[in-house]
């Protein structure tokens, strides 16, 4: 068997698909600040209602810019905990609600815009979750018992299904107690800027990411055991 634990290079999990939006009304300061919560707001909780009127995309595209988000975070834990699902596919199913649980406890809150010269800013406060620190000595112990029980012979009879089965719900398990009881680090702020092209307005790529490295700590101890 290969080792269980795998190192992200980086642990960057966001869509930053962006639309440009049509300006409109007088209170650019709230049209700025709904914009920012609506991009957030679709990207980690699946909010589709207001990215749709601000946005003018479909209900399809919506969904499947929230699918394809807890998609990638999915992958990215089975990436990190090197969790095998080759002879379970399903379990990626499992992997993919635990990622909408993540997701749905962000906190965070969105700041009306302010002008500053000839910008206008947003700032974001984040209290990035700490999901994968806060869990990582249960993980630690849970993958030494396992390694154990490898050694004792108790999966002997089991399928490489059975197996990979065995060990990822013990995993989620964990990850799923851990997100219903989910730590936070100290608030950081982020502040975007809204980039106005003649009609229309939104925020860089490069903004929109650094929103994101901010939503889950990514300062995740080195994990010192695998599966032999």
């Amino acid at each position: 068997m290969g080792k269980f634990f795998k190192k992200l290079t980086i642990f960057t999990i966001c869509f930053s698909m962006l639309f440009s939006l049509t300006a409109c009304g007088t209170d650019v300061e709230k049209i700025y600040q709904s914009y920012i919560k609506s991009l957030i707001a679709i990207n980690y909780m699946g909010a589709t209602e207001d990215y749709i009127n601000a946005s003018g995309a479909t209900q399809e595209e919506a969904d499947n810019l929230y699918q394809a988000n807890v998609e990638y975070l999915a992958d990215n834990i089975i990436t990190y905990y090197g969790i095998t699902i080759t002879d379970a596919p399903e379990l990626r199913e499992d992997y993919i609600e635990l990622a909408r649980l993540i997701y749905s406890k962000c906190n965070y809150t969105v700041s009306k815009a302010r002008k500053d010269g000839s910008v206008y800013l947003v700032d974001v406060t984040i209290y990035p979750m700490d999901l994968f620190a806060q869990t990582s000595a249960e993980v630690s112990s849970y993958v030494e018992a396992f390694n154990q029980g490898v050694k004792n012979g108790t999966y002997n009879d089991y399928t490489l299904s059975q197996y990979e089965t065995e060990f990822s719900d013990g995993m989620i398990d964990i990850l799923t107690n851990g997100s219903l009881n989910m730590t936070y680090c100290e608030p950081v702020t982020i502040t975007v800027e809204i980039i106005v092209d003649g009609d229309t307005y939104y925020i860089s790529d490069r903004d929109f990411m650094r929103i994101d490295a901010a939503m889950i700590a990514s300062s995740i101890p080195e994990p010192t055991t695998s599966e032999e």
